[in-house]
């Protein structure tokens, strides 16, 4: 990696068999920095140490941290490096797919909210649709008039695209000329992406919605996936079951714990 070359080549005759991260010594020497360090890998590491000692209070702003970073890197390498007006300089298979839904929706006549939940990448975003041509309005915690912005997307035809980020955006404002939602990435409450969700489902709407959640293969976003669907057959269990129904699903422990609670 230390040596000096107008172009390096790097050749391998092994298949990826076990993950990407198999090509990363291969691409830490033909392309340096691009996949960053292993900064991440040793935090990570030292946390899961820390979280398998029972005697050791959980770190959780540690643990945020380093979530938010994985959060990042699935999100677009642009915004894990911080070089938002450089995003079309890296690959991204999830922004990939994001512009083609973009593109197949208003190609349908079809207006579109956005929701991401860093403001990051709600920049990234709106620097797309401004190299599009595609008109657009953005709603962030730091918008002053957010009734003049919601009024344009719904009553300017040439304003095609809502970007909002999740916690300014997913309240308070209604969205009824949107008939396509995309999540551009998830949250770890259901409700909360639901609430977002329903500023497009509203009482004047008068089309079919179609909702879009984006997840990149193989990352945290997976996981985080697995926990809000298990969040949400635990609320629709709760909710919609008979409660004879829902107290036999409880196991032996669960019922004991339960029980020493109310004594």
């Amino acid at each position: 990696m230390k040596l000096r070359a107008r172009m390096k080549y790097c050749l391998t005759g092994t298949p990826v068999e076990n993950s990407v991260v198999d090509l990363k010594s291969r691409m830490d020497l033909a392309v340096i920095g691009y996949l960053g360090t292993e900064i991440l890998e040793t935090q990570a590491g030292e946390l899961k140490t820390d979280l398998l000692n029972t005697t050791v209070a959980i770190p959780f702003l540690h643990v945020f941290a380093v979530l938010t970073t994985l959060k990042q890197v699935g999100n677009h390498p642009a915004l894990y490096l911080d070089r938002l007006i450089d995003y079309p300089d890296f690959a991204s298979g999830k922004s990939d797919l994001f512009c083609e839904l973009v593109a197949e929706a208003l190609g349908a006549q079809r207006k579109i909210v956005i929701f991401a939940q860093f403001l990051g990448m709600v920049e990234i975003i709106r620097l797309y649709l401004t190299s599009q041509q595609i008109g657009h309005v953005c709603l962030t915690g730091s918008s002053t008039n957010r009734g003049a912005i919601v009024k344009n997307f719904n009553t300017d035809p040439q304003c095609r695209v809502f970007i909002g980020s999740l916690k300014a955006g997913g309240v308070g404002i209604d969205l009824t000329a949107a008939s396509v939602v995309i999540h551009y990435d998830r949250w770890w409450n259901a409700a909360r992406e639901n609430q977002a969700t329903d500023r497009v489902y509203r009482i004047s709407q008068g089309r079919g919605v179609s909702v879009f959640k984006l997840i990149s293969r193989g990352t945290l976003e997976e996981k985080i996936d697995q926990i809000i669907q298990r969040k949400k057959d635990l609320a629709e269990a709760v909710l919609n079951q008979d409660d004879a129904i829902v107290t036999k699903s409880f196991t032996r422990e669960e019922l004991l714990e339960l029980l020493d609670l109310a004594v």
